[in-house]
């Protein structure tokens, strides 16, 4: 329902909404204003997501040092065997006979400094078992502590996830009106038809045609260190239209990491990656820029959380940061 009131408000006649006199720059300054809005919310949610991803990060390190320190355990282990069964074929040798047995005192000397030293190599043996078995013993510990904080940790997150989508969708009828204004006044009462948006000031539109929150995430770590992002995270509610950038032709694709996803390879050589959506408006074929092609999920590896659209802009084979040319379509 959503999508469809969004959709009959951007497509259909801007008068209703247009106040007379007003520039871009005066209505793009109202949606900053609306964004700003959703920018606490957005904020609270980036925090909630470092704080889950930095306890990862330290869930995954101690899960390989408890990995290593098994090996280390079992080689110590192995070595205190040995060193039992040294034990028993020693125990079946007297001092008697070591003493009986030496060839001349140099020789007494080495057999009795030889057993001396075995004794303390088994000693040795057993120390190391000990050390090894209590390093892991307090790693395992140090896990259980961590993976309790991940638990918190991601019920805050949801908790954020669910505060900064209520707040989008608070802001989301005002945000359709100034954005349709806007649209009048940079693109003309004349736009073509079956257009939800207009390109910025850069000549691109937009990806997410609705209220949004967005920030600078390049680069950023993902998956507890994993990986890192190559993307821009668009946040927004669920079903929000998505169009295309330029002018171009799509292909989509299901399954992944992006779920539903759509490649856009535009007119002027560029390609743009849109991956977690909820659905396809476009499977494929040639599109216009400002088209809807999609709409905001939350598929593939984002299921279960936030409803966004990771967007990525691939200008000549490889991605760049996004965020810079964003803020220029706004």
């Amino acid at each position: 329902m959503l999508v469809s009131c969004l959709a009959v408000a951007l497509l259909g006649p801007v008068s209703a909404f247009a106040a007379p006199g007003q520039t871009a720059e005066q209505l793009s300054a109202q949606l900053e204003q609306l964004k700003s809005d959703t920018k606490k919310a957005g904020d609270q949610w980036d925090k909630a997501y470092w704080r889950l991803d930095e306890v990862e990060v330290k869930v995954d390190k101690t899960d390989k040092q408890i990995a290593k320190t098994k090996i280390e355990l079992a080689a110590a282990r192995a070595l205190l065997g040995d060193h039992a069964v040294a034990i028993y074929r020693r125990s079946q040798v007297s001092p008697l006979e070591v003493l009986v047995g030496s060839a001349s005192f140099e020789d007494l000397v080495t057999r009795v400094d030889l057993m001396r030293r075995i004794g303390k190599s088994d000693a040795d043996a057993v120390a190391q078992v000990k050390r090894v078995r209590d390093k892991l013993n307090k790693q395992s510990r140090q896990l259980s502590s961590e993976k309790r904080v991940a638990t918190k940790a991601v019920t805050s997150l949801k908790a954020e996830r669910d505060r900064l989508q209520t707040k989008l969708k608070s802001k989301q009828a005002d945000f359709a009106k100034v954005k349709a204004e806007l649209d009048a006044v940079r693109g003309g009462p004349n736009r073509p038809a079956g257009l939800a948006s207009v390109a910025g000031p850069n000549g691109m539109v937009f990806p997410v045609v609705g209220s949004y929150y967005y920030s600078d995430t390049w680069g950023a770590s993902r998956g507890g260190g994993r990986r890192r992002h190559q993307g821009t995270d668009i946040m927004a509610p669920r079903g929000t239209p998505v169009v295309a950038i330029m002018s171009g032709t799509v292909s989509s694709k299901s399954g992944g990491l992006g779920g539903k996803t759509i490649w856009l390879s535009a007119n002027n050589g560029w390609s743009f990656y849109y991956a977690h959506l909820d659905g396809w408006a476009v499977r494929s074929g040639s599109v216009k820029a400002g088209q809807i092609i999609g709409y905001v999920g939350s598929t593939g590896n984002a299921a279960g959380g936030a409803p966004h659209l990771h967007f990525q802009i691939q200008p000549h084979g490889g991605p760049v940061n996004p965020y810079p040319y964003l803020r220029k379509m706004e």
